[in-house]
């Protein structure tokens, strides 16, 4: 690694803001940065478009570096009001342990301090063990866990004569603003769910449980939004939500990443028959202001 200079990480490394690339060089430099990552990462300019859109990037804090004309490392940053987060940071694979990565995270750092942000936040895989040292020294705090869900419908199950309706899944986010819990990750959030849009869709259940479905032609079917009013919540109809789907959508599984509370729903998820992903995240926090 001789073209790093031993005072500064990121000497000889070039920082283009994300605003002035294309979708298609922001996934491939993505995809090369979390190269051997402790979980897959494929991702295309379409869907990397999709999932920022719905995050709230900031093209022009957020950057790629690049050593020569290959990515080095990427930041992106997404804001919302007077909170910025790490939507993800990552270093290519010959470049890590050189102190790229804490260098590029003290950028970000100190770049939100200059705009007047009052935190900065971030989530990453707990079983990631030097990540969670690296933003430890940098004074992140976990604020909790996050866990995912996985629903395989039993083969042997009765079919569901409930009706699902399919609706915009605005409505649904709609209804999360009211209907849903404060404090939400970044990523369950209201805002992230209105920028859902095909081939996203949403279906309600006698207007008593709504769902949203990402991706509904996948072999596995990624739930990232399930809200039932609480008029009707404890009565079933979150599991007869589920159980609708299935009949829906035959032969599928059902997950919800990593991003959901510890502490939300706990027993729904095992009252339904979901099992619990392995991977889990702390959810981290850098008051970058004093609340006093």
């Amino acid at each position: 690694m001789s073209h790093l200079d031993h005072t500064d990480p990121l000497a000889g490394l070039t920082a283009r803001p994300v605003a002035e690339l294309t979708a298609a060089e922001c996934a491939a430099a993505m995809e090369r940065c979390f190269e051997g990552y402790i979980v897959p990462v494929r991702v295309t300019a379409e869907s990397w478009e999709r999932r920022f859109r719905g995050e709230h990037l900031d093209g022009y804090a957020s950057r790629v570096y690049y050593a020569g004309d290959r990515p080095a490392a990427v930041l992106f940053i997404t804001r919302r009001g007077w909170t910025s987060r790490v939507g993800g940071m990552a270093v290519a694979r010959e470049l890590r342990g050189a102190g790229v990565g804490r260098r590029v995270m003290q950028s970000a750092i100190d770049d939100a301090r200059a705009r007047g942000d009052h935190a900065l936040l971030l989530e990453v895989i707990e079983q990631n063990t030097p990540a969670v040292k690296l933003y430890d020294a940098l004074g992140f705090q976990v604020v909790r866990r996050l866990v995912g869900w996985r629903w395989t419908p039993p083969a042997d199950a009765a079919p569901s004569a409930d009706a699902l309706r399919e609706v915009d899944p605005a409505e649904v986010a709609r209804i999360a603003v009211i209907e849903g819990e404060a404090e939400l990750p970044w990523m369950l959030a209201p805002e992230t769910l209105f920028a859902a849009t095909p081939p996203a869709r949403a279906f309600a259940l006698e207007d008593h449980a709504y769902a949203v479905l990402s991706n509904p032609d996948a072999e596995t079917v990624s739930v990232p939004a399930l809200v039932v009013p609480r008029a009707h919540r404890r009565q079933g109809w979150g599991t007869r939500m589920l159980r609708a789907l299935a009949a829906a959508f035959p032969g599928r599984a059902f997950q919800v990443v990593a991003i959901v509370p510890e502490e939300l729903a706990p027993e729904f998820f095992v009252h339904a028959g979901c099992e619990r992903a392995s991977i889990t995240q702390f959810d981290m926090r850098l008051e970058l202001i004093s609340r006093t």
